[in-house]
This record gives structure tokens, sequence and C-alpha cells, in this order.
């Protein structure tokens, strides 16, 4: 190919000789001579252009004298008319100095006369008419024209003019003369042009060979010489390349100098070397290669400027040393040894602050190579030098903050121990005198007593026989009734029990399969059919209302109605009715009116549950007995003790004769057959027993056809009552000796009212700061303990926050959505709910699952709290240090700017893939391949979460787990298992101990991935792209916790295992039943991967409490989810049925987003996508 290419040019060269080079001389020839008329022209036309600039200066001076002989004119005259000529060659003169000005545009010396003589020409303008101006005014100009000025400034102008023309015809006659030289020195040129030309022809046209043939061999020559720079480029970025690699990781110093001096005898072929860190002053060495062993311990530490490696590190400057001599540094190996060739000493820097000194041998010259190479990654080796020594520091202060704080926890227990020591002496000294003054006046009381008391004793002896004798047989008679009583109410408790069990059992079916028909989930039923199922499923409500109803008339009967006294706001509690009926007054067309009065208190203390109880049932009946009109509520004071709500209407009125009648259990006003509204008669007599039982009355006052007004009438602080001692049954009697005491009197003890307790003590502790927030942060309390919720409320105030207190499940969800706090504080055990079941829906719901919240309990479900989402748990008793421990991990998680996420996945591109899924400008994701680099950075670094692959290049995401929980590190972050693995149950049951997020990849994993990660990194959903919140709400529309999951339902009601299997085999969950508790037990024996157990109470053989301790018995289903299901509905069922195992407690008539909500919470989390 390279002869072709020669040949192809050799035959160029000669078509240009022969054809194209007189071809182009002709055409250049032409071009020249067109060049030099174009030039002549060119010449012509600027000498004309130099005549009219010349003719402008000559009009300019013409111009010029008429304006000074007009002004001197009437200078002289003092006559206008000379004026005329100076004002109408003013414009003249400025036309011709615009023309004139434009002509030297391109002439800077003629410009800048130009210039000059516009501002001269100014000058005596301005001269001219001060003159005309004193003139004018008949003053004396002569002295003012004797200046001269005038006279100066016209001849400067004139000069300026003069050699401005003077320049012009200078210039134009040189340009003439320049013109005929060039024009003659060109048709000469270009002669002696072509006769040259014509000689080289033939000489170029040999050179040109020879300089072709030159030219190949250079370029060769020139890209060998690329070639070689490239590939030593290459040889460059290889070595920093593998030098960073060697680098990378959190390595201590030694290991860091032998991984530098390790590449430094690959790469350059070091035979021996040292590495010399700066510290405090001094060059320590820190790692060494091939050094002899004699020598190994010997020049450790050097001072600045002592030896060569001392004086580089002083200079900084590179130093080479070629030819060392024989001796200077001796390489030895197991087989030989030799002398080094050469030596390279080199300082280390970084941002300009020395950080070590390397020096190295060579059995070789040196080459510029090697200390170019060392150059380039000298930074780098600085940069991890510094970061090196920054761990160190890092540690060891770590260490020393570590020490301190033990050494002050071992002060403050022994002080702790002291005080206490000190407070119980005291407090020991403080009851033995208060003890021994009490005996002393009590025994002083006694002496006088007994004195009055003998004289009247024998009197009394007889009396009292006979008084015994009767209190005895009274006593009898009541302990008989007594017992009558009891067996009463225990037979009707249990009837009541028994009954709501048969009742409530067919019940529950009923509304599980009349709901699942209405909700229609195939779309196979007609409009009517869905319509027959919901009032199906409305009139199952309304008896079970009714079966609630007779439970709790029967309980107030009974006197085992609790009451829960709180601190309830009238303004929250009147906008709550309001809000609760607006729409049921809308709906009929009728006036709804609230009115307060101004004197009431901003608060009761009361049960809030009762009292809202009563004022829905006044407030139900008014609007269903009113046809139309208005219904009003109105609160005001009735004493200084008391509050009167009352209900007004303008219904169908109440005879005089029926007032009383409606408070009776089944009686209502209109009771014939064909009576127009509904109802059991059982409302107003609960709210009247309520109202009782709160210490208040129930008024009526009514007209038929008028309306009704019903008042409720409630203590403004409930105080409950004191129970009168129960009288201990009396000996039988028996004849007394002469007593040293009177004998004891049967009279009857007044009851003590209990003091009414002041907001300032009992009753403030829960009241919160949703009406004002103090402070910026707020933290939601849920906790059904008011003296724990008081201590938590003064803490957060203590810490600058805003306190919500909220006593149940359902009110601490509610206001957790409604005012969405910064933080939560939340309790296992609340009265309606399992604490569980709360941070579910919190994490559930988009507007709250950002929200960090703490467990504080008695119960101990860390781990599930922990999978779930909460940021930590504490359990109960804690101190005031635990709490204020649990508030700062609030404020380092509010404070928190970025999340860390460590992401231990071996493939790039799924590492790639889920960085780019869950990255975000405040998250910081470390993605790393090895279980050991992972291991690495836990130890120094804390994480938000960790999502892990189970298959890694050096161990098994397993025994990294196991790992983590063996080792020391900074903290035992949520975990993700991200894998794409199928799991045996025992593979599944071995990660649940680190990890409920499980998930399979597949089709929908990213987006399950994202929740859970959205989810343990506390973020608010709203600020997320709309893409991921699209994302987010699809997986969360998806029902994969029950997909697949195995659930033991334990029943022996047919319908109701019908209906149950028929509502979680439509979720996809896989169900298998037991009759009764010992097949219960047997179908955990031979399925051996059930997921969750239903499991019924009142069950024959066996029941729910025997089977679930059973089942508690074998360790293999010691973590099994279990949760109760009973009709019975007594009062101690919830915390029998938790202390029997199970984990969670449902009533029936079962509710089916609220089972399906506690079996999300209790199923492991392991998506099977």
């Amino acid at each position: 190919m390279g002869d072709s290419f020669i040949d192809q040019n050799h035959f160029k060269r000669i078509l240009n000789r022969n054809v194209a080079v007189p071809l182009g001389f002709g055409f250049l020839s032409a071009f020249f001579f067109s060049a030099i008329v174009y030039f002549l022209l060119n010449v012509s036309h600027w000498v004309e252009r130099s005549v009219v600039g010349v003719a402008y200066a000559h009009d300019m001076l013409k111009v010029m004298g008429d304006l000074e002989a007009s002004m001197r004119g009437y200078l002289i005259a003092g006559d206008d008319a000379f004026l005329e000529p100076y004002r109408n060659e003013l414009p003249v003169f400025e036309s011709q100095f615009d023309l004139i000005a434009d002509y030297a545009a391109d002439d800077p010396v003629q410009l800048n006369r130009v210039e000059r003589l516009g501002r001269l020409h100014e000058q005596w303008i301005a001269f001219s008419e001060e003159a005309i101006a004193r003139r004018a005014r008949n003053e004396s100009v002569v002295e003012y024209v004797r200046s001269q000025e005038g006279l100066k400034l016209k001849e400067e102008q004139r000069r300026l003019l003069n050699e401005f023309i003077a320049y012009e015809r200078q210039i134009r006659a040189d340009r003439t003369d320049t013109s005929e030289t060039i024009t003659t020195a060109l048709i000469g040129g270009f002669l002696l042009f072509s006769l040259i030309f014509s000689g080289l022809l033939v000489y170029f046209g040999r050179r040109d060979l020879i300089s072709l043939s030159d030219s190949y061999s250079e370029s060769l020559q020139q890209q060998q010489a690329h070639a070689a720079a490239l590939e030593k480029q290459a040889w460059y970025r290889n070595g920093q390349t593998q030098l960073s690699e060697s680098m990378i990781g959190e390595q201590a110093l030694p290991t860091l100098g032998q991984n530098v001096l390790g590449f430094l005898a690959r790469y350059l072929g070091v035979a021996v070397g040292a590495l010399y860190v700066t510290q405090e002053g001094k060059l320590q060495r820190v790692a060494e290669f091939g050094w002899d062993r004699d020598r190994l311990h010997a020049g450790r530490n050097l001072e600045l400027g002592e030896g060569l490696v001392g004086q580089v590190a002083l200079e900084r400057h590179v130093m080479q040393l070629d030819n060392v001599p024989q001796g200077y540094l001796n390489v030895s190996s197991a087989l030989g040894s030799a002398a080094a060739s050469s030596v390279l000493i080199f300082p280390v820097e970084d941002s300009g602050m020395l950080n070590a000194v390397l020096e190295v041998g060579f059995l070789r010259p040196l080459r510029d190579e090697d200390n170019e190479l060392l150059r380039r990654v000298s930074e780098n080796i600085g940069s991890a030098i510094e970061a090196a020594r920054y761990r160190q520091r890092l540690q060891r202060m770590l260490a020393e903050t570590q020490q301190l704080n033990e050494e002050l926890q071992v002060q403050q227990e022994e002080l702790r121990a002291a005080n206490e020591e000190l407070e119980e002496q005291s407090n020991a000294l403080r009851e033995s005198q208060a003890h021994m003054e009490e005996q002393q006046a009590e025994l002083e009381q006694t002496n006088e007593q007994l004195a009055e008391q003998t004289q009247a004793l024998a009197q009394q002896r007889d009396e009292m026989d006979l008084k015994n004798h009767r209190l005895h047989e009274v006593q009898l008679m009541l302990e008989e009734r007594a017992d009558e009583l009891q067996r009463a109410s225990r037979y009707k408790s249990e009837f009541l029990a028994n009954m709501s069990h048969e009742l409530r059992t067919p019940l529950n079916s009923s509304l599980i399969l009349s709901k699942l028909l209405a909700d229609n989930p195939h779309g196979n039923l007609l409009e009517d059919q869905v319509q027959f199922a919901r009032s199906i499923y409305s009139a199952g409500n309304d008896l079970l209302n009714l079966i609630n109803d007779i439970l709790d008339i029967s309980k107030v009967e009974a006197g085992k109605l609790d009451v829960h006294p709180e601190l309830l706001i009238l303004t929250r509690l009147v906008d709550g009715l309001k809000s609760l009926f607006l729409a049921q007054a809308l709906e009929k067309s009728l006036q709804f009116n609230v009115e307060l009065a101004e004197d009431l208190p901003p608060s009761l203390y009361t049960d809030r549950q009762r009292l809202e109880q009563i004022l829905k049932n006044l407030l139900s009946n008014a609007f269903k007995f009113t046809e139309k009109g208005s219904v009003e509520l109105r609160v005001t004071r009735r004493d200084d003790q008391q509050i009167a709500f009352a209900v007004r209407d303008s219904g169908i009125g109440i005879p005089a004769d029926q007032q009383e009648v409606i408070f009776e259990a089944f009686r209502q006003a209109d009771g014939t057959t064909n009576r127009r509204y509904g109802g059991t008669g059982l409302g107003l007599s609960i709210s009247r027993e309520l109202a009782q039982l709160l210490g208040g009355t129930i008024e009526v006052s009514s007209e038929p056809g008028a309306g009704s007004v019903f008042t409720l009438i409630v203590p403004e602080n409930y105080s409950a009552p004191v129970a009168e001692q129960e009288s201990e049954p009396l000996p039988e009697p028996k004849s007394f000796d002469i007593p040293d005491a009177p004998a004891p009197v049967a009279t009857p003890i007044a009851a003590t009212p209990r003091p009414v307790p002041r907001p300032e003590q009992g009753v403030a502790t829960l009241t919160d700061d949703r009406e004002r927030f103090p402070f910026e942060r707020s933290v939601l309390v849920i906790e059904d303990e008011p003296q724990f919720a008081g201590i938590l409320r003064d803490l957060a105030h203590e810490l600058k926050y805003s306190c919500l207190i909220a006593q149940n499940a359902d009110r601490g969800f509610d206001t957790a959505v409604q005012y969405r706090p910064d933080a939560i504080l939340l309790d296992m055990r609340l009265p309606d709910h399992s604490g569980l079941t709360v941070l579910e829906r919190l994490k559930e719901n988009p507007i709250t699952r950002h929200i960090p919240v703490h467990i504080v309990s008695v119960e101990d479900r860390k781990e599930a709290a922990l999978q779930m989402g909460a940021i930590g748990y504490a359990t109960k008793p804690t101190t005031r240090e635990d709490l204020k421990a649990v508030f700062g991990l609030f404020e380092a998680k509010l404070e928190q700017k970025v999340k860390r996420i460590l992401l231990v996945e071996d493939d790039a591109r799924q590492r790639e893939s889920v960085s780019r899924l869950i990255e975000d400008v405040d998250i910081e994701i470390t993605a790393v391949e090895f279980g050991e680099q992972a291991l690495e950075l836990l130890r120094s670094t804390v994480f938000d979460c960790m999502i892990i692959d189970l298959k890694l290049p050096d161990m098994d995401g397993h025994e990294l787990l196991e790992r983590m929980a063996r080792e020391d590190i900074c903290s035992f972050p949520p975990v993700i298992v991200y894998t794409g693995r199928n799991l045996t149950r025992d593979e599944e049951g071995a990660l649940l101990k680190y990890s409920r997020s499980i998930i399979i990849k597949g089709a929908r994993s990213p987006e399950r991935l994202l929740d859970e990660v959205t989810l343990f990194l506390h973020k608010v959903e709203s600020d997320m792209p709309p893409e991921r919140q699209k994302m987010l709400k699809s997986v969360r529309s998806r029902e994969k916790a029950f997909e697949g999951r195995k659930i033991l339902v334990v029943d022996d009601d047919v319908r109701n295992v019908f209906a149950l299997t028929s509502a979680l085999e439509q979720k996809g969950a896989l169900i298998e039943i037991a009759r009764n508790g010992h097949e219960a037990i047997a179908q955990l024996q031979n399925v051996g991967d059930i997921d969750l157990v239903l499991m019924d109470i009142m069950m024959p053989e066996m029941d729910g409490f025997t089977a679930m301790q059973e089942v508690r018995k074998d360790p293999r289903f010691a973590k099994l989810p279990i949760i109760a299901v009973t009709a019975k509905a007594m009062k101690d069922d919830q915390d029998r049925c938790l202390r029997s195992g199970a984990n969670d407690y449902l009533a029936k008539p079962i509710d089916l987003d609220r089972l399906f909500s506690l079996i999300r919470v209790w199923l492991p989390k392991v998506e099977l996508l």
C-alpha cells in the first residue's frame, strides 16, 4: 500500500509540472495585472478624496473670517445688523465641521487636529458671546478685546487648518510618488519572478521527490515516538489506578504504608524501601520493605534535617542518588545479597503540608519514569496518610471519651448510693420521732378515757351483750342476703357473657359475609343484590349496638362499670359533637345551634367517654324525634360546682305522665304497635345510670307538640364516691372480764368525701399544648397512664418541645394526622388497640410515616417495633436520663440533614440501579461489593439503613449479619434483605433474627424496596418526586403481605370458619382449619410452615386459653404470631389472652379492616414477588 501511495504522489507531481503549473501561472498573471489596475484606480480615488478634504478646510477658513468680521463690526458699531452674518454663518460652520470630521475619521493625526479645532471654536464662540453680551449691555469691551484671547483662538484655528491642508497635500504627493514606484517595481518584479519561477520549477520538482522520502521516514519516527508517549501515559495511569485500589478502605498507617511499598515493589521494581510519616514535628518510620533484620529497629524516629531523609523533609525537594557507593544500601534475600544501585528520596505532601517521606532503593539506575510516577501519586498517598492519621486521632479521642464517661458513671453511682443511704437514715429518724410522738399522745388520751369509761363499764356490759346478740343475728341475715345477691349477680354476668358469645358468634359470620358481598370484589352481583347485602350488614351492626347497650346497662346495675376521669376541654368536646351531628342536621333540613355561656370554666374533670356517650344519645334522640325546626345544645354553669348541658328540640314532645317512664329499660313514650320511631328504649336508661355514675343527674321538661329539653347536670370536678367501710363480723357474745379499755360500739362511720382534685395537682398532668404551642417543635405522647404522661410532658417542656397528649390509640392516631408533630412517644398497652397497631397505621399513612416514633412500654416488643419503623425502644420503668436520651435521639433525627445508606451488592449493574432508585439530595449512598468492606465501614460509620444481597463474593449474607451482631460496630442499622434467591423456611427463619424486611427480586420489587427505604429514613413522602410517590401508592395498593401466607383458623363454629376463610382467601392467604385446641396443636405439629394463628377462646374439649399456653410451651412456636378472637367480651379478657400467650386481641364480631391491619402487623415482612 505504501508503494502505490508513492507512485500516486509522483504522478501528481508530473501532472502539476506539465498542466497545472502553467495554467496556474496564467491565472496568477491575470490576477497580478488586475491587482495593479485596481491599485491605480484606488490611488486615483484617494487623490480625489484628498482634494475634497482640502476644499472643506478652505471653506472653514472662509466661514471663520466671516464670523470674525461680523463680530468685530457689531463690537465697533453696536448695530444688530452686523450680527446677522454672525448668526447665519454659525450653522454653516457646524455643518462644515461635521463634514471635515467625517473625512478625518480614519486618520488619527487629522482627527486630532479636527477635534482640537472644534474645542478652540467652542472657546471662541464663548468669548464672542460674552463680548456681544457686554456690548449689548453698553459695557466697555475694549479691555476685554485687548486681552487678545479671541485673536489667539482664531490664529490657532487658522494654524490648525493650514497644517491640515499642508498635511493633506504632503500625503497626496507622497502617495502619488509611492504608487508610481510600486507600479514600476511590481511590473519589474513580476517579470523577474517569471524568469526565476521557470528556472526553479525543475529544481523544486527534484527536491519534492527527495523531501517526500524524508517526510515518510520522519512521519514513521514521530508515530513511534507518539506511541511510546501514549504507552508511558497509560503506564502512569495504570499505576495510579493500582495504587488507589491498594489504598481503598479505612486502613491504619502501617497497613497503608505496607500496601504503598508493596505496590512500588511490584510496579517499579523497588528492592528496598521505607515510609516515614511526620508525627509532632518528627519523622517516624511506619512501614518497611525488604529491610535487613539488623537494621529494622534502628533509625525508626528522625528529626527534621537529620540525614538525607530529614533533609528532604526540611527542603521538600526530591533527592536522587545514582551510583551509590558499595555497601551504602544492601538488598538481601534467603539466597543471596546485593548492593543497591540507586536511591530515590521523595517528599509526600497534601494541600501544601508535608505528610511523609518515601525512601526507595533500586538495583538498577534511576529512570525519569520513576520520578514522574512518584510525582503523580504523591498527592494521593498524602491524602490517604492524612485520612489514616485523622482516623487514628478520632479513635484515640473516642477511647478517651469513653474512659471519661465510665469514670463519671462510677462517680455518679457512688454519689447516688451515698445520697440514698443518707436519705434512708433521715427518713428513718423522722419516722421514729413521729411514731414516738403519736404513741405519747395516744397514751395520754387513753389514760383519760380509761378514767371516764371505767365508771360506765358495768352498766354498758349488760346492754352490750344484748346489742351484740341482736347485731350478730342481723349480720348473719345480711350475709345470707349478700351471698344471694352476689350469686344472682354472678349468674347474671355468666348469663350475659354466654349470651354475648352465643349472639356474637353467628353475628360475626353474618357481618363478615355480608361485608364481603357488599364490597363485591368480583363485580358479579347486581346493584340490588349489593344493596341487600348492605342492608344485612347495617342490620347486623344495629343488633351489635343493642347487645353492647344491654351489656352496658348490666354493668352499670352490677356496679362493674369503671370511671376513668381526665381533664376535658369544653370547647373541644362541643366542637366534636357539632361536627358529628352537622351532617344529620343538613340531611333533615334542621337548624343545629351550639351555645356556650361566658362564665364557663375552660375544662372539666370527668370521664370523657361516658360524658360523650350521654350527650350523643340525647342529641341522637333530639334529631330522631324532630321533623322540622331546630335542635340546640346549650352549655351553662348551674352553680359553682356543676355544669349543665341542655339539649332542646322542637320535636313531638313527651306527655307529663310519660316523662318518668322513658328512663326505664326497654320503655318508650310511644309503646304502641304502630309507633313511628324505632329504638330499643335502652338509651335514656343507660344515660341516666351513667349520669349518676358521674355524680350528676338528667332532667326533662316537655310539652306534646312543643318539643323537649333534656338537661344533663354533672359536677365540674368528678369525685369518686368513698364506699362505707364494710362492718367486720362481730364475735360471738361471751362474758367479759374487767377490761382495761372500753368495749367497741357498733356505730356507723361517716364516709369522708374525696377531695376535689385541683387542676394544678393531679388533673393538670393531662393538659397539653394544642391550644398555644409554646415551642417551635412538638412531640405527641400516646400514653394511657396520666402520671407518666405528665412526666413526659414536663420533660418535653424542659427540653423546649410543645407536648400533645392522647390516652388511647384512636385519639393518638387522629391527633398525629391533625397536628403532624415532629416526634411521637408511643406506649404498647393502650386501652383500645395495641401500640403496634398504631405504629402500623402511622407508617401506612403518607402524611405521618416520616414522623420518628420511639416506644416506651413495659412490654418487650423491641424487634417487631424497630422493624416496623420505630427509631428506638425503651422499657419501663425508665430513668430521667433514659428519657432525655430518647429526646436526644429525636433531636439527632430532626437535625440530621443527610441520611446514610449502606448498599452491599456484588453486581455492579444492580448497585447502580438501586442507587438511582433511592438517590436523593439528602441521601448519601455508600455502595460496596464485599462483605469485609461493609464491616470495615460499619466499624467507623453510623448508617440509617442497610440493603444487602445474600450472595456476596467473599461471604454469605447470613454470615455478614451474624458478624455484624457479634463484632464491635458503631450501630446495627435496620436491614433490608434484597435478594434474587428463593428462600427456604429455615433460611427465612434465620434471617428474621436480624431483619423483618426480606424482598425477593422480581418485576415489582423496586417499588417495595423504595417503600421500605422511605420508612426507615423517615422521609416526607409529599416532598418526593411525583414518579416516586406514584410508585409508593402502587406498592401499598397491593396486598402482598397475604400472598402465599399460611394462616391457621381455630374455631368450633363452622359459620365463622367459612366467613374467615372466604375473607382471607380473597387476599391470597392459604387457610388451615382446626375445631378446638387439640386439633390446633396437632395442625401445628403436622404443618410446619404456618405463619399466623387466629385462635377462638370458647371451644369444646380445649379452650383457647389452654391451647395458647400449650403452644407457647414448645420452643419452636415461641415467636409464632397468635391473635386471640373472642365473643365473650368480659372485662379482663384482653389481659388474660395476653397472659396466656397471645400477641394481640380481637373481639367478635370481627371488623375486617382491623383484622387485616393486625395480620399485616404480625406477619413477617417477606415480599414474595
